[in-house]
């Protein structure tokens, strides 16, 4: 299941002799640390209402006695789009609120303003994952060039797919899940100004190989003795550099050969 960041569609009214005083409605977003950040949205018509005072982050909202509806879905949106957790866009008087993270988080819900507030997409993603110990039903294989990460874990039920032991895919929308390190064969260098795709430890031993060829080739256009003999020892001296760099930090490949492996967590101890 792909994980989605909460939608949230409101459809605003007008204040009428100052009806929305002190009126609310609440609303949660997800904050960065993937932590449900709950608000409830109050409306201060002419800087006379009260804040409610609830549990949350009040958001206020500051307008004017008999605002129209578009401008009061203005006055909304503005306010919301300052916290971080929330992008808006407004159309007359409908706010198209979503949260700027993905994860699970409480519905938006008209309490006494009158707005009628419904949810387009359910924010999905936990921090809870259903496989306490993956190295005991989970499992990985290499298909030619695929990857697939799969489970045993399953129920007493005899359907397929669904029993225990069987071979299934993961279900599961855990914000901060499974993290995979894979290794690939790096992009081709066909031009002078594309980007080496090489690990960072070997960054600094391609300017040896660099130099072990420049030297190299001075060697082979030089018709003195004492230069071409210099250039080839250091050419040597450089493509050793480059070679020992390959031993230590470039042989770090796993094989792509086929069979099912368990998946074993990091041990932090």
């Amino acid at each position: 299941m792909a994980l989605a960041a909460e939608v949230t569609k409101i459809i605003c009214v007008a204040d009428s002799s100052s009806s929305l005083q002190s009126k609310y409605f609440t609303i949660s977003g997800m904050g960065t640390d993937f932590e449900q950040n709950d608000y409830y949205v109050w409306i201060d018509v002419g800087s006379g209402g009260t804040d409610p005072g609830l549990s949350g982050t009040g958001i206020e909202v500051d307008i004017s006695a008999d605002a129209s509806n578009s401008t009061v879905a203005t006055a909304v949106s503005n306010a919301l789009a300052l916290k971080a957790d929330f992008s808006t866009a407004v159309s007359t008087a409908t706010i198209t609120v979503t949260n700027a993270v993905r994860g699970s988080v409480t519905d938006a819900a008209n309490v006494n303003a009158g707005f009628t507030i419904t949810t387009e997409t359910a924010g999905t993603g936990t921090k809870e994952s259903n496989h306490t110990h993956p190295e005991d039903d989970m499992m990985w294989f290499i298909q030619g060039e695929n990857l697939a990460i799969a489970t045993t874990k399953g129920s007493d039920s005899t359907s397929v797919h669904s029993k225990l032991g069987d071979i299934k895919g993961i279900d599961e929308s855990v914000i901060e899940g499974l993290l995979i390190h894979y290794y690939a064969e790096p992009t081709a260098v066909d031009d002078i100004t594309d980007t080496l795709d090489l690990d960072n430890s070997l960054h600094l031993f391609v300017v040896d190989y660099v130099k072990s060829r420049l030297f190299m080739d001075r060697a082979a256009q030089s018709s003195d003795a004492a230069i071409v003999s210099s250039s080839i020892s250091l050419s040597s001296a450089h493509e050793r550099n480059w070679k020992d760099a390959l031993v230590k930090f470039g042989n770090r490949k796993r094989e792509k050969v086929g069979g099912v492996r368990v998946v074993r967590p990091f041990d932090f101890r």
